[in-house]
């Protein structure tokens, strides 16, 4: 973990007013299936012990449940709090407990890279669901993409809690930003939604005002459990 602290100082200097925002890291893992519950419950001994897990940081494990063929992780562990908090659990010493959570993965999972990160605009956050689906992006103009966004999804409330967000370190494919999606269940995220006209109208001009974009690749995972 210590070996991450170069990436958080980079991602914090990118922070300035978007304090009321969060930063992110994520590590995609590789775990035969028989072997997941052995994830589990090593992540769970370790980050219920006082004093592993920093106030004010989360960490998610997450199942995959669709990707694309070139992603061979199963699974993807997230941390998600404030710059503040983030980089203090960054920061803290480890100990014996540590190196036996990472014993247990070394022998039952495989990396499958990571990446760190900023949201930049999160709207709706009271509708979190245990579903999330990612679009991963390569915004060209991003000073048009980032308050298009927020007019188009401060106009119309989003079904969903909703981020706009940037890749700041382990990004690839010239993917840049990302969208993310929460969602209740596999319906929610699937079903298609029905635009009013005032409705349409915003997205319509959302799309005129943001620039351009490419959509790279997305990837939908579930939410096995959380710590706090």
């Amino acid at each position: 973990m210590k070996k991450s602290i170069i990436i958080l100082i980079i991602l914090f200097a990118h922070l300035n007013v978007f304090s009321q925002e969060y930063v992110w890291t994520v590590y995609n893992i590789k775990v035969d299936r028989v072997n997941a519950g052995q994830v589990v419950t090593a992540m769970d001994k370790y980050l219920s012990k006082p004093g592993n897990l920093v106030d004010g940081v989360t960490v998610s494990l997450f199942e995959i449940m669709f990707a694309s063929n070139d992603m061979d992780a199963t699974h993807v562990i997230a941390f998600t709090g404030s710059a503040d908090a983030m980089n203090a659990q960054y920061s803290r010493e480890t100990g014996d407990d540590w190196k036996v959570l990472m014993s247990t993965f070394d022998q039952v999972t495989k990396s499958d890279g990571s990446a760190a990160g900023r949201s930049i605009h999160t709207i709706n956050t009271g509708a979190e669901g245990p579903m999330q689906h990612i679009i991963q992006m390569k915004v060209d103009e991003p000073q048009k993409y980032a308050p298009a966004f927020k007019k188009m999804w401060s106009t119309v409330k989003p079904s969903g809690r909703l981020t706009l967000g940037q890749f700041i370190s382990g990004r690839k494919d010239g993917v840049s930003h990302y969208i993310l999606i929460s969602r209740n269940n596999l319906k929610d995220l699937l079903s298609p939604r029905e635009w009013n006209t005032k409705e349409q109208a915003a997205w319509d001009k959302y799309r005129e005002e943001r620039g351009d974009s490419e959509i790279i690749t997305t990837m939908t995972r579930a939410l096995v459990k959380q710590w706090k």
